[in-house]
């Protein structure tokens, strides 16, 4: 499978940063620093001072409901997500579960099938994550219960985080809720020839073939999502193939997740059984989360008014807008210097501190 050129370009960003950003002296080396009475006390040696290289964690929420094995989107999904990782390597570190519970009711809520495990480009993070989704899809959604059982062990993680979810329908498995035929996700997925969309009877009526439990659960995975994103872990969400009538939802999701799109659909829409296109989309995904022009120092640099930034060997001015900005170990890169960091266009990032004045 090809690498989409945006996964890519952030790839070549990694490596650049996986080399330690550790600053040379540069041009100021050895300059004379002035003893306030017009002297000199000998040379400035800038410190050179290094940045730590974040390793986010990705970890995928999978449906694996009984509707994910119409167009082997199943199969589609463990084999994209796979190269993934293999593609993404050692720059990030992956977990995986997978929703229903594997052996459990069709209702049961989602398990962890993959610990957080460090990724790599030889296959063993893949291979482990193939080797635990080799089970048949069956089951309903239950992904607000899912979300809301993961959410303690995620916010654990060490690093930042990132969940990614998923799913080819809408939210039910909630036997507390009851809905017309505008939610009934039996109807809206045409399950049966008595459960048509928006046709009566409702197949979720206390009555109907359904029941209650395939009502669409929109508020409570809003809501587990939105407890998700409060306790800092964003959750970017696929509707795969099969998930059209669910737009609405999904892009709320998306919106509580913090990771919306600037138009709608707000969340990614994959509308076909084609593997590339659920390969470029979380190739899109794996891209904005690996590139950043947030970098994080290996400490809160004692002399921040002589930092000097510099890029491909040219000097980057301190300004928020067009440059750079410091905020406690956090320096920033905006405007021209963050796209050059971001295209790989720039070999090299340096930092120092300790001769001159602001920048």
């Amino acid at each position: 499978m090809r690498t989409p050129r945006s996964l890519r370009g952030s790839l070549g960003t990694l490596w650049l940063l996986s080399l330690g950003l550790v600053a040379a002296c540069g041009a100021r080396t050895g300059l004379f620093v002035g003893d306030g009475q017009g002297g000199t006390v000998g040379p400035c040696t800038p410190t050179p001072l290094s940045i730590v290289k974040a390793v986010p964690n990705l970890y995928f929420i999978l449906d694996r409901s009984g509707s994910m094995k119409e167009n082997s989107k199943w199969e589609t999904v463990r084999s994209v997500v796979s190269n993934l990782m293999t593609t993404v390597g050692p720059a990030a570190h992956f977990g995986a579960a997978t929703f229903p519970s594997p052996g459990g009711m069709v209702c049961s809520a989602g398990t962890e099938i993959l610990p957080l495990t460090p990724g790599d480009v030889t296959g063993t993070a893949a291979g482990a994550f193939l080797s635990a989704t080799m089970i048949q899809p069956n089951g309903g959604t239950p992904t607000a219960a899912t979300i809301t059982s993961l959410t303690p062990e995620l916010s654990a993680f060490p690093g930042v985080t990132y969940a990614i979810l998923a799913t080819d329908g809408g939210a039910n498995c909630d036997a507390n809720i009851t809905c017309g035929l505008d939610t009934c996700t039996a109807n809206l997925d045409n399950v049966a020839a008595q459960c048509q969309p928006f046709v009566a009877p409702s197949c979720c009526g206390p009555m109907g073939p359904a029941g209650p439990i395939d009502c669409l659960d929109t508020q409570a995975t809003v809501d587990a999502v939105t407890m998700l994103a409060a306790a800092n872990v964003k959750t970017f969400v696929i509707g795969i193939l099969g998930s059209a009538p669910y737009q609405q939802m999904l892009g709320q999701l998306a919106m509580a997740g913090g990771t919306a799109r600037a138009a709608a659909p707000y969340y990614y829409s994959v509308d076909t059984a084609d593997a590339q296109a659920l390969a470029d989309v979380l190739a899109d995904i794996a891209a904005r989360i690996t590139a950043s022009c947030n970098l994080t120092l290996a400490g809160v640099p004692s002399e921040p008014n002589t930092l000097i930034v510099s890029l491909g060997g040219a000097t980057v001015p301190n300004d928020p807008t067009n440059g750079w900005q410091l905020s406690g170990k956090t320096l920033t890169l905006a405007g021209t210097a963050c796209t050059e960091l971001l295209a790989g266009q720039k070999e090299g990032l340096a930092i120092s501190e300790g001769c001159g004045g602001p920048q």
